[in-house]
């Protein structure tokens, strides 16, 4: 039986390296099967006292109950979640990490382990969240968890995040770019040894090591992604506008040709064609306006997930080091039988959400794909209303009626400034389709490297 004597907090910090990392298995109610080196070390207890206890053998007391709650909703509804995480070592000493928990899945998609890997923060965030945890915690006393969720999504919002999605994902982004240069897979400088498991496991970091230079390729895309998202929802503002515009200067026309009667005839024929433009546009709009949402959701997924991927590449490669500078330590079978489960496990997570990118990368290619269509339809729709512009001066002149100069002037301002959004959004719009093809043909390579490094550790079976 496992069980935690009561430990006093101490305001002293247990070690732990911005370049390192480290994660744990649970099963699904939250027991601790395995971990790595830096796990064990990290919360001072022996490896035999961690395995086969609660993961809240590690809970500090300064941690409020929302953020637990949130990272069980999310995992047990098969999401992952990022979340900032106060820890208590054995001696009472704290760490912070930032933890990304992700659910292992069996082959019919039903969580089966939660793997948590975790890293050391070092941005500002850090400093917000302990500040803002100490006023939930307060919430909580008074108020439960009801008020401490309130009061959660009240203070992201002031921040800027709409979710708590939209949070995890800046901040894994940040806490990633800001280690880009120490949270690297370093190379091995070990001696050569004849024993079978080592130079098994030595192969896979090599395949390992090949596909760290993959995600590389692939984690450098997460830029023009985002600044393609940023670009998008600023220019498409002003073309969901435009329905607006055309009928309200066609409906300012069919009023201004009315009070004209007979001499408005010509101008009554313009604005019953711009009705009809109205009214196509605001078709081609509208299904601009769906298709730049479902983009927007299939970027949001394949940043974080990204983002994720990159953590679990890292991370697999920084275990397959651990193994190998401490090769003679794991020599009995059941060392190596647990060694090689935690790289299938790491592996299973990283091809999973390899497959689930790919998906959404389809997806939004099919969308991209369909937007540039309609802005062509778009842009034949500005061509009329020029048209319309031109023959509504030229009958303009030819009555004098000032009104009507008006009303088609601002028809061609109308049509000026779509047509420079449109322009505006052509070459990001072709970057990213390029881009985004190309990521598809990187994941086949990770597909081809992580079944290649499977069968390497098939391997292993033989020598247990």
């Amino acid at each position: 039986m496992h069980y935690r004597t009561k430990v006093q907090p101490k305001n002293i910090e247990s070690p732990f390296k911005p370049d390192e990392m480290f994660f744990s298995i649970t099963d699904l109610k939250g027991i601790i099967l395995t971990g790595n080196d830096v796990f064990y070390r990290t919360s001072k207890y022996s490896k035999e006292e961690m395995i086969g206890a609660p993961h809240n053998i590690i809970r500090h007391p300064d941690m409020p109950r929302i953020i637990f709650k949130l990272l069980w909703d999310y995992i047990k509804s098969g999401k992952p979640i990022v979340a900032y995480v106060k820890n208590m070592a054995k001696d009472g000493s704290y760490y912070w990490v930032l933890a990304t928990v992700m659910p292992l899945k069996d082959e019919n998609g039903k969580n089966k382990k939660y793997v948590s890997i975790r890293i050391k923060p070092t941005t500002e965030y850090l400093d917000l969240v302990n500040r803002l945890y100490k006023e939930l915690l307060e919430a909580e006393k008074s108020g439960g968890m009801e008020a401490s969720y309130e009061l959660l999504m009240d203070s992201l919002k002031k921040l800027g995040f709409e979710t708590y999605d939209e949070f995890m994902k800046v901040i894994l982004s940040k806490e990633l770019e800001s280690k880009k240069d120490i949270l690297k897979v370093e190379e091995t400088h070990i001696s050569e040894t004849g024993k079978e498991f080592y130079q098994i496991i030595r192969s896979v970091f090599g395949e390992a090591k090949k596909l760290d230079q993959v995600y590389n390729s692939i984690y450098k895309k997460i830029n023009a992604f985002e600044e393609f998202a940023r670009i998008l929802h600023e220019k498409s503002d002003r073309i969901f506008s435009l329905t607006d515009y055309i009928r309200l200067i066609s409906l300012n026309s069919s009023v201004e040709s009315f009070k004209l009667g007979s001499k408005g005839a010509s101008f009554s024929v313009l604005s019953a064609e711009m009705r009809k433009n109205s009214e196509m546009g605001n078709k081609i709009i509208e299904e601009m306006r769906r298709l730049t949402e479902m983009i927007m959701e299939n970027m949001d997924k394949i940043v974080i997930l990204i983002n994720i991927s990159k953590l679990q590449i890292v991370m697999i490669t920084k275990f397959l080091r651990e193994v190998l500078k401490n090769v003679e330590n794991h020599s009995s079978q059941e060392e190596m039988e647990e060694i090689e489960e935690n790289i299938r496990d790491l592996l299973h997570l990283l091809l999973t959400d390899a497959r689930e990118i790919m998906e959404n990368s389809e997806k939004m290619q099919k969308h991209l794909r369909d937007i540039d269509e309609h802005m062509k339809k778009l842009k034949i729709l500005i061509k009329r209303l020029e048209f319309l512009y031109l023959n509504g001066m030229v009958e303009s002149a030819h009555h004098t009626e000032t009104s009507f100069s008006i009303i088609f002037t601002e028809v061609n301002k109308l049509v000026e400034s779509t047509r420079e959004v449109l322009d505006s959004l052509h070459v990001p719009l072709f970057e990213v389709i390029e881009k985004n093809k190309e990521m598809g043909r990187e994941f086949k390579d990770v597909d081809t490297l992580v079944n290649k490094m499977y069968k390497e550790l098939e391997s292993i079976k033989s020598l247990v």
